[in-house]
């Protein structure tokens, strides 16, 4: 079957104009704009599988998969994006098996048009990785980074909305420089907690078996003081979180798109073994938009 793809890319400039009684300045405006990727395949029957999946999601239809060896292997579409129309026909509100219907019944000419879908947040991660050195001792260290890159990360939802570059920027920055250190500090804390509970609970709390005042040992008195220090650490994450949401709230306030706070789940150790299932922990790690 032949294969004819289209790609567009298109970049709006707004010039906006303010006035006084004695000069008049120009800004320029940059809006993010979607970049619309069309393919157009030949059915060489009606019966033809053309080796696409589709997934409902809260977006829309995103295309979920596509056949190495179908007639869309090569074209410009791709797993992840958004699919917008088949044969000018628009698939907003359809079901993934209401559009598969409508693919099956065209004859001949199958034309699919897509934009490339971003999820609707600006994420970080926190992770600690753990690495042998020549004497065979692990070294841990908490690495902090932004999931995506700056150029590549601009949420659908922003694009579709029609919110600024210069605003994005902002938004990403703001997460990135006030967000992620407060998240990455908790975690280094709790690291370092961990490690000293390890030498803690393989020591005895008070030589000699006698607990009274006075008598605590200074591993435990340390170990206290990190408990403290830990819920204060998690405290500044969470001001810090509810501060920069309402700041990214107010930016978008125009664009009609709500900032909540990203969390992720993590399991946490059990601590007994009469517990019945572990607990679990959830961190923040960004800014989700609705």
């Amino acid at each position: 079957s032949a294969h004819k793809i289209k790609y567009r890319t298109t970049t709006k400039h707004h010039l906006q104009k303010s006035s006084s009684s004695s000069n008049t300045s120009t800004t320029k405006v940059h809006h993010i704009t979607m970049s619309h990727y069309t393919a157009t395949i030949t059915k060489q029957s009606k019966n033809q599988s053309i080796g696409i999946g589709l997934k409902e999601t809260d977006a829309g239809l995103t295309i979920s998969s596509i056949n190495s060896e179908g007639p869309l292997s090569q074209t410009c579409l791709k797993p992840g994006m958004k699919l917008l129309a088949i044969n000018n026909i628009e698939v907003s509100g359809l079901s993934s098996r209401e559009a598969v219907q409508i693919m099956k019944d065209a004859e001949g000419k199958l034309a699919l048009s897509a934009v490339d879908f971003v999820p609707a947040n600006i994420t970080f991660q926190v992770a600690v990785t753990r690495v042998r050195n020549d004497n065979g001792q692990i070294n841990e260290r908490v690495l902090a980074t932004m999931k995506r890159d700056i150029n590549n990360v601009t949420p659908t939802i922003f694009m579709e909305a029609g919110v600024p570059s210069n605003t994005f920027s902002k938004i990403y920055t703001l997460i990135e420089s006030e967000l992620l250190p407060p998240a990455m500090a908790l975690r280094s804390h709790e690291t370092t907690y961990d490690k000293e509970m390890q030498s803690y609970t393989g020591k005895q709390m008070v030589k000699g078996g006698i607990i009274g005042f006075g008598t605590e040992s200074n591993h435990e008195k340390k170990v206290l003081q990190m408990v403290k220090q830990g819920a204060q650490l998690q405290r500044n994450v969470d001001l810090k979180a509810g501060q920069v949401k309402d700041q990214i709230n107010a930016m978008l306030a125009r664009y009609n798109i709500m900032a909540t706070v990203a969390l992720e789940s993590r399991r946490l150790v059990k601590y007994s073994s009469k517990q019945k299932q572990a607990n679990t922990a959830l961190d923040v790690v960004g800014i989700q938009f609705h």
